[in-house]
């Protein structure tokens, strides 16, 4: 089996799909059934929110939610 050798996100896959950049982390806990958003783009974290309907709601709605009032922050060097 050969395996294709993996070309950066920029370049595209073997498909020719460009990816895109990372902007942020949806972290749910299943166990202690808990959410919360971490924007690497304000570097703000949103949540986190306790219990399976505060945890489903908060996932349908967090990225458009966020993404409305996010006010990206100039690169840290």
């Amino acid at each position: 089996m050969t395996v294709a050798p993996r070309t950066p996100l920029a370049e595209g896959n073997a498909l020719g799909q460009r990816g895109q950049a990372l902007t942020g982390g949806l972290f749910i806990d299943m166990v202690g059934i808990r959410a919360r958003y971490e924007c690497l783009l304000c570097r703000t974290t949103e949540g986190p929110v306790f219990g399976e309907a505060a945890v489903i709601a908060f996932n349908a709605s967090i990225r458009t939610d966020h993404h409305a009032r996010c006010a990206p922050q100039e690169p840290r060097s």
